[in-house]
């Protein structure tokens, strides 16, 4: 039987306080009984924060590297591959201040049958002294947060009510679907998920505490993500009809396709929460990826997305047949 774990990532501008949180989500862990691995990717000096959480966690892998969804990207997957093959309740990803966190969802949703990998949680540290502010970087900030199934807001005791209420209404513009949290609310979170992965064989055994129970929230939305194959080629009117009927809650769509017009090539249709990017991408036709896309969302419904899908492409649109779906 296959045992799944959770995956915590954790994301969030330059100084934001990502790695402060994850010292307090660590001793939170701790005192639920729990054990974790941790990945820890910065640009050159990993090895320097990855000291400062020495014996806080089982495992902690520095990965030093500007960007880990391009250059460091398989250098993650192998560390998650180390992971994996521990036996640590929970795997923590700390990505650098500057990254964004989309493709390593896509990756580790593709990657999720030899990564054993969900939920996956996302929860993004928003700067209260700063969010909004990062003038020509405001929109990488706003990327962090846009794909974020959780958010904690540090420093936010330099405010005052209004202020708060102000930034509050904002990170709802931005993510009406993300859920507040806290380091002690989430390894809650993280028990109660990580007790219903375990096989029945495994409580038998256990002698561990009565597991703590929900009050109303269940597990507010962790991030889904599911992938789905496209016929060969396309009509680009039905694309763009597709990718509009798609549910808002849908937050990111990549659709590579080869068009009945251009089949020389494949393109690259992207939309970002109701926006479809105005100029696809080219790109060489390869035999490594198939005609697909991704969907990513909190709360998405795979079966309902191959149904809509299925209205506009037909039978030829399908899920992968392994996995035959990624989803949490």
């Amino acid at each position: 039987m296959v045992k799944y774990r959770p995956l915590v990532l954790i994301t969030g501008f330059l100084g934001a306080g990502k790695t402060t949180f994850l010292r307090g989500l660590l001793q939170q862990i701790k005192l639920q009984n729990l054990t974790a691995d941790v990945i820890l990717n910065d640009y050159e000096n990993a090895a320097l924060d990855a000291e400062t959480l020495h014996g806080k966690a089982e495992s902690i892998a520095p990965l030093a590297a500007s960007c880990a969804c391009c250059d460091g990207l398989t250098d993650l997957v192998n560390l998650a591959l180390t992971a994996k093959a521990t036996r640590s309740s929970v795997l923590v990803v700390e990505l650098n201040g500057t990254a964004d966190p989309l493709p390593l969802l896509e990756a580790f949703t593709l990657l999720e049958h030899k990564l054993h990998f969900r939920p996956r949680w996302q929860v993004c540290v928003v700067d209260a002294r700063h969010f909004g502010s990062r003038e020509s970087f405001a929109a990488l900030e706003i990327l962090q947060l846009h794909t974020a199934s959780h958010f904690i807001i540090s420093h936010d005791g330099l405010l005052d009510r209004e202020a708060r209420g102000k930034l509050i209404a904002q990170i709802r513009t931005i993510n009406p679907h993300a859920t507040a949290i806290t380091a002690a609310r989430l390894s809650s979170h993280l028990a109660t998920t990580i007790a219903a992965l375990r096989p029945a064989l495994e409580f038998e055994k256990s002698t561990a505490a009565v597991l703590p129970h929900r009050h109303g929230h269940h597990l507010a939305h962790a991030f889904t993500a599911c992938q789905i194959l496209l016929p060969l080629r396309v009509r680009e009117k039905t694309l763009l009809r597709w990718l509009a009927a798609l549910p808002d809650a849908v937050y990111r769509t990549k659709a590579l396709v080869s068009l009945v017009d251009s089949p020389q090539v494949r393109h690259l249709f992207e939309r970002v929460a109701m926006d479809v990017m105005p100029q696809p991408l080219e790109v060489p036709i390869s035999p490594r990826v198939p005609p697909s896309a991704i969907l990513i969302g909190p709360k998405l419904d795979p079966t309902a997305l191959l149904e809509l899908s299925q209205n506009h492409f037909g039978p030829m649109a399908k899920f992968p047949e392994e996995p035959a779906h990624a989803h949490v």
